[in-house]
């Protein structure tokens, strides 16, 4: 993404969206502690949760992809190392997101 000023509001979006949802998902964590197991089963299994998860990861995945390429571009100066660096940080991300995506809608789709 060459355009800096795209990244960077895409990135303040990916912040705001991560503001409610990281509150959100620490009182849902603390309340899980009480949870037997079948409790937390259910937690998970409902599609608001799982939803609400899903926009959570996929968000902090993506918002710290674009933090990790900034830094990449700022301090890294070979083009090379830069290129592969930067592809390496994209590859890992997607996968992660697709992992993700797959675990999360194969819990709410059985």
């Amino acid at each position: 993404m060459k355009n800096y000023s795209t990244k960077w509001i895409i990135q303040r979006i990916t912040a705001f969206v991560l503001i409610p949802l990281t509150f959100w998902f620490i009182y849902n964590c603390l309340l899980l502690a009480s949870f037997d197991y079948y409790e937390t089963k259910a937690f998970f299994f409902s599609k608001i949760n799982s939803s609400l998860y899903f926009i959570l990861t996929i968000s902090m995945l993506y918002h710290s992809k674009l933090g990790c390429e900034t830094i990449v571009e700022d301090y890294v100066t070979s083009q090379k190392l830069k290129y592969i660096t930067k592809s390496l940080i994209s590859l890992l991300t997607y996968l992660l997101m697709i992992i993700v995506s797959i675990s999360i809608f194969s819990m709410v789709m059985v």
